[in-house]
């Protein structure tokens, strides 16, 4: 098996912090609608609980938190991987982890009811793993991804800090992370960093959810990216960030006292999007723990729903549009904010079978391509309406013991790939990609045929492996009658012909005259732009 060459690591640790501010906005505005929507989900009571988050801390985070205890007892709990002992203040920047434990698991308290945290009903598990020296090891980490993951059972891990290096996916670090996110089925949300041209380490592994920050412009609408969140793609060209979180403006919990908050500033960091990646990923966990499927609660899927249900209309950090009807992937904002409710929407859809048509506007599947396999799905849809689908899978990373620790293997030989192809009625493709950089490929293919489609996932290699895919049918655009964004001939022919005959006039008085209750009417419901796609 061949051995990568590691790049050595900087003991510096990027946290991924700000400084106070003097507004004070409510943790409640970037769980809301136009945040990551969480709160649709609390209103239907799913808060994430029965799953455990771990969290990599810098330091351990202040679980005496009034909101952080309930009459159930404590939901936060400490330990130290990093031989200094648990300890919340101190360090680099005090009270991060705290912070950070609040966007995840806070369940409020007196005068801040709303600051409720993404994912309210789990427990938190804080890993420290920097000592008092600034310095944090393979070893640290290991031990309490171990501990984490196989003693205290946590299906997600967020990891709030970020290392300098070559961020490509082969360092020590990232080999580790993918190994632990494939052989324990764990979903991983990591930060995407701050300033700076590509994402850190963490931010660079294969398996896992990369974040990038959301500023709230205007406030509590989260609409831009944040001038600090790290672009991508990787240093390898791979598509990171993956998604974007709200990073700003939000009120969680302080270090100073078990009933203090702090205000984080207008110019999120990438530490304060990424717990809501996590806390969304309790949430659907929880829901299929729940739900009669049996497959739904694979990382392989949880990751393909969380990433097909994004919000792409998202700018840039300039404000600029970002396109997303031609440009699925944008190195800002990856594919788009994530929304909770959209997600659960698709998870709680009906599984798909290879091989089996469907009429449903959403779904997903989880199935094992073997070697060379053909997989094949069909789907019936509607002309001009927007196919969205989903593809991702784990690279495998492999371990040995040698020399009295634990050593990393990427992928020996081609690495696993899928390729895609959709074929419309007729028989004619309308999208492929042979992409065999990416583990996970989201595509977005306006429909100009009516009837059905064929999806094709071909197993590119002679290994096996599970993936998950989902695919949702969005309504047609309706920035006009024939979808081109443009008022013309086409358009106001269809505005005559619906409403120059007495029958199709929309007065309360049928008149066979076009008047200006007509072309108000002909404005509400056909100059309405579809705000997923469209910026004018």
């Amino acid at each position: 098996m061949r051995r990568l060459y590691l790049y050595r690591i900087s003991p510096i640790i990027l946290l991924l912090v700000l400084l106070f501010c003097t507004s004070v906005y409510a943790l409640h505005g970037s769980t809301a609608a136009d945040g990551s929507n969480c709160q649709a989900l609390h209103d239907i009571n799913i808060t994430g609980a029965g799953i455990n988050i771990g969290l990599i801390a810098v330091r351990n985070v202040r679980d005496t938190h009034q909101a952080f205890n309930d009459s159930n007892g404590p939901h936060v709990f400490n330990y130290d991987y990093s031989t200094s002992g648990v300890n919340y203040m101190g360090g680099l920047i005090t009270g991060h982890d705290t912070w950070v434990a609040g966007i995840i698991a806070s369940r409020g308290w007196t005068g801040y009811l709303d600051s409720i945290g993404t994912a309210p009903g789990c427990d938190l598990y804080s890993a420290r793993v920097v000592n008092d020296a600034c310095n944090i090891s393979m070893s640290y980490v290991e031990n309490a991804l171990e501990a984490l993951i196989n003693t205290y059972g946590c299906k997600v891990i967020v990891t709030a800090v970020a290392l300098a290096g070559e961020a490509d996916g082969s360092s020590d670090y990232s080999l580790m992370y993918d190994y632990f996110a494939n052989t324990g089925d764990v979903i991983f949300a990591l930060a995407s960093g701050n300033n700076a041209s590509h994402p850190y380490i963490f931010g660079d592994i294969y398996n896992g959810i990369t974040t990038a920050a959301l500023i709230d412009e205007p406030n509590d609408f989260y609409i831009r990216i944040g001038n600090m969140s790290a672009t991508g793609p990787t240093v390898d060209g791979r598509n990171k960030p993956d998604i974007s979180c709200p990073g700003s403006s939000q009120t969680t919990t302080s270090v100073w006292s078990d009933v203090a908050y702090y205000n984080t500033i207008k110019d999120g960091a990438t530490s304060f999007a990424v717990p809501q990646t996590g806390g969304i990923a309790a949430l659907l966990l929880e829901y299929a723990n729940q739900s009669p499927a049996l497959n739904d609660g694979y990382s392989e899927v949880i990751r393909a729903v969380i990433v097909n249900s994004t919000f792409p209309n998202i700018l840039d950090k300039n404000g600029n549009f970002t396109d997303p009807a031609n440009q699925t992937w944008h190195p800002h904002r990856g594919y788009g904010r994530i929304d909770a409710y959209r997600a659960y929407l698709t998870l709680s859809a009906d599984q798909l079978v290879a091989g089996n048509s469907t009429d449903a506007v959403r779904g997903w599947a989880y199935d094992v391509l073997g070697d060379s396999q053909v997989h094949t799905y069909l789907v019936n849809a509607q002309r001009r309406e927007r196919l969205v689908m989903t593809v991702a899978w784990n690279r495998e990373v492999t371990r040995q013991w040698q020399a009295q620790s634990w050593k990393y293997y990427d992928e020996s030989g081609t690495k696993f790939n899928i390729d895609i192809t959709v074929t419309d009625p007729c028989g004619t493709e309308v999208y492929w990609e042979t992409d065999a950089l990416n583990n996970l490929t989201k595509m977005d293919i306006l429909l100009e045929l009516a009837g059905e489609y064929e999806i094709t996932l071909t197993n590119t290699t002679s290994k096996t492996r599970d993936y998950g895919m989902v695919f949702e049918r969005l309504g047609p655009l309706t920035c006009d009658f024939n979808v081109d964004y443009i008022v013309d001939w086409l358009d106001l022919g269809q505005l005559a012909s619906d409403w120059l005959s007495a029958a199709g006039d929309t007065d309360v008085v049928p008149d066979g005259v076009i008047n200006a209750i007509d072309y108000t009417v002909f404005v509400e419901n056909w100059l309405k732009t579809d705000e997923q796609y469209y910026n004018p």
